[in-house]
């Protein structure tokens, strides 16, 4: 019953709270009826509604007063009841434990262990599960029922119960509720159990009147428990303060239908709690306000920001996105609290309409409040810090009161208006030619600059805080006093830091603060050099301090300097680049100082951009570099600073100007207005190209090759797209670091075991990409073809490659596209000037170089050498590199690199030190080589024409006449299988013909040094090449090209038979068969039988061949005297021989140990059994000294 109550209790309430209409059950409706042909009208729709809602109430009421008078009229069972019950502790534990994760759904069964069980010892365990369980509203009803149960059954569980309550719901002043969504069922349950009469009135009301008070009093201003109070005044509001939706209370009116009332709670109880429920709405609703406000002046704030900026910062947009949605949930929250407690809905102001400002024109932020975010000038503690802390001068100046107030100061000049924003809107007139005045000023300034000495005899005007004449009145000026300020001046130059500039300053204001030394301090400050742009915001700084005290410094050096600028800007000639930046650097400076003012900067960024070009274009853009940032995150600045940059662009993008030039102006314009979230699209990849990147490219190390390769082997290799990928991350070397390149190698090495087509695959890929980049000289594609190299020089140490292919290669970059013909167009591919070339062949011998040791390598790695050097004083000698003077135009660092690399291959050679050794050497290893060429006038590799067409064509007969030597060479290569270094030299013969026109070695095996330097061991390689001498064969008639070739097809036939036939096992003596021993044992009765006569002839067992499986034998007998009977016996006998030797051996050493076992024993026997058994030391016990120590034991 209390089941159903309560159910039809949450359903009732939702009913009354939903703002949705539905309709009411009727039971006597047919289930078959699909179709409606009439339908009701709104009115009596809603009339069944509110009829609904009132029955269910009344039923509710009704079913809780009986509750109520059966648990407050309960009587409970005696002692004797609860004997026949289970009371062990194994249970009630058990039981314990499931309360204390209660849910509907385990109701029956918690209902059947209570009524098994003797909860009597357990009751107050119980009633702390029950408060402690974490419940849905769901579980509200079904632990209602148990709590009936209990009690109803036991006395004491409405008390222990009470108790844990107390505990949970009392809150101390200024406590916050930690966990919310447990408060709001807490208190539900516990205002359930009042209702039903578990708790008294007179002992359950006072604590939740006091935890409700506690909730609503502490948060009338943040308002965090909203949700608890909202969900009480829902489920429990209409029996604790009278709370009905204010559509039912409409509709019961409308239709004449009374509403019944909840007995539980007198009118002025219920009154009291509902004034207390008023007063928190009313603050809720002034919240709801302030919420509403705070997002209006988001939207305006963020509709000006998109104005002014043309976007909104991240930052912004997720502020406003947060404000949104807690002003949403809060008006949810306050429409549904006005609604229960029949108030109105507080009134929301509508957001005035924005003032929009027309296209072009500037928006004041002064007055308006406006928010840019947070703008941070200087982008770094450090750099703030030395632009903003100055030194505390009242540490040094006793008469310091802090930092002047400007004055007018008579500069002496003619000084113009000061710039306005009126000004700064107007175009500059910059087209009018310079004034005599402004000539003539300018001159004077750059006379005063070049010198700084004053006339003598000046008058010198102390200020107050400068120094105070001596006793005897006589003043501080003087010849001393001007020596020492004209060492301070030149000491300024060497102040390049900030506590050299601090103590400078106060130097200045300790010793020379007089206003005929401020002067000429101008002068030296205005005629630094143009070169020490590194002073500048040293001097700045050191006017910043010193304008603390005297504003004249300060103001007379802003207005030479904007003399000087006017000046270069009007003169308009395309000289004097330095003094110009050092102008526009010395003002930019002194802006972030604020000696310099905001407008006069923009004003002269206004005149830079109203003629932009040449030196105009480098001017601006040192300008902005030093203070662009500053200017555009400062309030006052901003907009018109984002303005100039936007016109820079413009001008940028529609005039034609040089790349430098528009290089420039693009990192300016980044440089003050960063990008803000600029973010790449990422390529969506297949998850199994994701997984195979990220073993390739981010878990490859030193460590886990072996484990890569386990996890590579599992991938589905026989399917394509992965098998493609795979190929295509393996050849990427330049998609990883370049210290991991060799163990992505050594993982590809690994799988060349499992996937030998897959590693096939990726050495192709290497030797394209680098062909690729021979072909295309870009240079954005450096690091990778250096990256693709080095992979190859490591897939070579995994004897991955071949040695030849490494020379291929070498030969390929120092030839294809290289133009050696003095006079002929420079090579597209390979520029004169480009030195790249040399560093990728470098980086390819430093790799695997030191690895080609055998006789053939060595020999072809000294040939690639000479033509190396060649190449080296081809590109040296070029005009671009020649020496001017004593300058030498060559990169040392590539002179260093190509030097260092020879040296590491072979340490004692010697270089060549010009183009014309380097092709002497070469035309003489030409000649050891191609001898018959010798004829020809020049070098065929190094002419070209007739003569390069020619020497290809020989090449191409040679080749001919090599074809049949390839494949016998080839065939020689697979299958020949002993050593390493004896297939690998094979190998690199055999691949040795390929090499066509590409190298100079094609044919040969050995050939002198030529050049190339000697060592020890390339000097016997010499003798031995004299007594062997290479030089090219003869032209040979068809006859005898034929002969040659069946010859050869002949020997290559003779040496695969041979080659099957050593595949057979020779074993010197083949073991008799078990079949054909038992055959020849003689039986007993032939042993029983005399000896018959020793005869002269030994026997012997043939095998045949048969046409079946099984082996047949054939006996014979030799005589004692042949050779097959003497060999066998020569056999036997060295091998008794050799058994019978090993034999004595074994006996030796064994009778030696037992000797020395027997010799040993007879030693231990004479010592005795004392000295057998070492006696142990007694420790001796420690005494402690009494009296007085003594010295002489201690010291002596």
């Amino acid at each position: 019953k209390v089941l159903l109550f309560s159910a039809h209790n949450e359903r009732v309430i939702k009913m009354g709270t939903d703002q949705n209409t539905e309709e009411p059950e009727t039971g006597n409706q047919p289930e078959d009826e699909t179709v409606q042909t009439t339908e009701e009208s709104p009115s009596e729709d809603e009339k069944a509604e509110v009829s609904a809602f009132v029955a269910g109430l009344e039923e509710r009421y009704a079913q809780k007063a009986t509750f109520r008078q059966q648990n407050l009229n309960v009587t409970h069972p005696s002692e004797e009841y609860f004997f026949k019950y289970d009371s062990s502790v194994k249970k009630n534990t058990a039981l314990v434990k499931k309360l204390k994760q209660f849910t509907a759904q385990q109701l029956t069964a918690i209902m059947s262990d209570v009524r098994t069980l003797n909860l009597t010892k357990y009751i107050s365990e119980v009633s702390a599960a029950l408060v402690e369980a974490k419940l849905k509203m769901s579980d509200i009803p079904a632990i209602i029922t148990l709590c009936n149960y209990l009690h109803q059954t036991y006395a004491e569980f409405s008390s222990t119960m009470f108790e844990n309550w107390q505990k949970l719901l009392l809150i101390k002043p200024g406590e916050k509720v930690q966990n919310a969504s447990k408060m709001r069922v807490d208190l539900r349950f516990y205002a359930e159990l009042v209702s039903v009469g578990i708790f008294s009135n007179k002992i359950g009301l006072p604590l939740l009147g006091a935890c409700l008070v506690g909730l609503i009093a502490q948060d009338k201003e943040e308002h965090i428990n909203l949700s608890i109070v909202l969900s009480f005044c829902k489920h429990c509001g209409d029996e604790y303060a009278g709370l009905l939706s204010a559509r039912m209370s409409k509709l019961a009116a409308k239709y004449e239908i009374e509403i019944p009332v909840s007995t539980l709670l007198p009118p002025d109880k219920q009154c009291s709690l509902r004034n207390l429920l008023k007063d928190y709405y009313h603050s809720l609703a002034e919240h709801l306000r302030v919420e509403h406000g705070q997002l209006q002046q988001a939207e305006k704030s963020k509709w000006k920001m998109l104005h002014m900026k043309g976007e909104i910062t991240s930052e912004k947009r997720e502020q406003l996105l947060q404000l949104q949605s807690s002003y949403t949930k809060l008006f949810a929250s306050t429409e549904t609290l006005a609604d229960l407690l029949g108030e109105p809905m507080p009134v929301l102001l509508a957001a005035p309409e924005a003032n929009v400002p027309p296209e072009g024109t500037v928006v004041d932020e002064k007055g308006e409040g406006l928010e840019f975010g947070p703008l941070d000038p200087w982008r770094d503690d450090e750099t703030k810090s030395f632009y903003v802390d100055l030194p505390d001068l009242r540490q040094f100046l006793p008469n310091f009161c802090g930092k002047r107030e400007e004055e007018e100061v008579d500069l002496g000049v003619e000084v113009e208006p000061p710039i306005t924003e009126e000004v700064l809107d107007q175009d500059p007139e910059l087209d009018e030619e310079l004034t005599e005045s402004e000539i003539k000023a300018f001159v004077e300034q750059q006379q005063q600059a070049e010198s700084v000495e004053v006339v003598e005899g000046g008058a010198e005007i102390p200020d107050a805080t400068a120094r105070v004449d001596d006793a005897n009145g006589a003043p501080n000026g003087g010849a001393n006093n001007r020596k020492q300020f004209e060492q301070f001046a030149q000491s300024l130059h060497n102040c390049v830091n900030r506590d050299l500039i601090d103590n400078a300053a106060i130097e200045f204001l300790l010793n020379f603060n007089t206003k005929s030394k401020r002067k000429r301090l101008v002068k030296v400050l205005f005629g630094v050099q143009r070169t020490r742009l590194d002073l500048l915001p040293m001097y700045a700084r050191f006017v910043a301090i010193i304008n603390l005290v005297a504003t004249d410094l300060g103001a007379e050096l802003c207005q030479m300097l904007k003399v000087d600028f006017k000046y270069h800007i009007k003169k308009k000639d395309q000289i004097n680049i330095e003094t110009k930046i050092k102008v526009v650097r010395y003002i930019g400076e002194l802006v972030k100082f604020n000696i310099y003012k905001k407008l006069d900067a923009l004003y002269c960024l206004r005149c830079l951009l109203q003629s932009f070009q040449h030196h105009y274009i480098e001017m601006t853009c040192a300008f902005l570099e030093v203070c662009g940032v500053y200017l555009y995150n400062c309030r006052e600045s901003r907009m018109r600073t984002n303005a100039f940059l936007e016109q820079m662009m413009r001008l940028k993008t529609n005039t034609t100007m040089n790349g430098r030039y528009a290089q420039l102006v693009e990192n300016c314009y980044y440089l003050v207005k960063r990008p803000e979230g600029l973010r790449m699209a990422r390529k969506v990849r297949p998850l199994m190209h994701t997984y195979i990147r990220h073993l390739i490219y981010r878990e490859l190390n030193k460590t886990n090759a072996d484990k890569l390769i386990k996890l590579l082997r599992r991938l589905n290799w026989d399917d394509p797209d992965t098998f493609e990928y795979t190929v295509k991350c393996l050849s990427k070397a330049y998609n990883v670091r370049y210290h991991l390149i060799r163990d992505l190698a050594d993982l590809v090495s690994g799988l060349a075991s499992y996937q030998e087509k897959a590693v096939i695959r990726v050495v192709d890929t290497v030797f394209e990409d680098i062909r690729a980049g021979l072909e295309i000289h870009d240079n954005k594609l450096a690091q990778r073809r250096v990256a693709m190299v080095k992979y190859l020089g490591e897939l070579y140490n995994y004897q991955l490659v071949e040695a030849t292919n490494i020379l291929n290669t070498l030969y390929s970059i120092i030839s294809y596209g290289v133009q050696t013909m003095p006079d002929a167009p420079p090579s597209a591919v390979d520029p004169p000037g480009s030195l790249f070339r040399l560093k990728l062949v470098c980086v390819l011998l430093d790799t695997c170089g030191m690895y080609f040791t055998s006789g053939l390598n060595r020999k072809l790695l000294d040939y690639f050498i000479v033509f190396f050097q060649h190449y080296y004083w081809l590109k040296r000698s070029h005009a671009c590199f020649q020496v001017v003077g004593e300058r030498d135009l060559f990169p040392i660092l590539d002179d260093q690199m190509y030097r260092e690399c020879l040296r590491n291959l072979r340490p004692k050679l010697k270089l060549h030190t010009s183009y014309e050794r380097a092709a002497a050497a070469v035309e003489t290893l030409r000649q050891k080589l191609y001898p018959e060429s010798a004829e020809n006038d020049g070098d065929p590799l190094m002419s070209g024409g007739a003569e390069w067409e020619e020497w290809k064509q020989k090449q191409q007969q040679q080749q001919e006449q090599l074809d049949s030597i390839k494949e016998t060479s080839e065939l020689l290569t697979d299958q020949i299988s002993e050593t390493d270094d004896y297939s690998s030299d094979v190998g690199d013969m055999s691949e040795t013909y390929d090499l066509g026109g590409n190298a100079p070695y094609d044919d040969y095996e050995d050939a002198n040094n030529a050049g190339a330097g000697t060592t020890d061991q390339d000097q016997d390689d010499q003798e031995y090449d004299r007594s062997t001498p290479l030089g090219a064969e003869q032209e040979r008639l068809p006859e005898d090209l034929d002969f040659e070739r069946e010859y050869e097809r002949m020997a290559a036939d003779c040496y695969q038979q041979r080659v099957r036939d050593s595949n057979k096992i020779h074993a010197k003596q083949i073991p008799i068969p078990v079949s054909f021993r038992n055959e020849t044992k003689k039986t007993y009765d032939q042993l029983q039988m005399p000896n018959q006569q020793k005869t002269d002839m030994v026997p012997f067992a043939l095998m045949i061949r048969s046409k079946g499986k099984q082996q047949q034998y054939k006996t014979f007998e030799a005589p004692e005297d042949s050779q097959l009977a003497q060999y066998i016996r020569e056999q036997e006998r060295r091998q008794q021989e050799e058994k019978d030797s090993v034999k004595r051996l074994t006996l030796n050493i064994s009778e030696r140990l037992e000797e020395e076992d027997y010799q040993e024993l007879l030693a231990q026997s004479s010592r005795g059994p004392d000295t057998m058994r070492p006696r142990p030391v007694k420790p001796v016990k420690f005494k402690h000294p009494r009296g007085v120590p003594d010295v002489d034991a201690i010291f002596h």
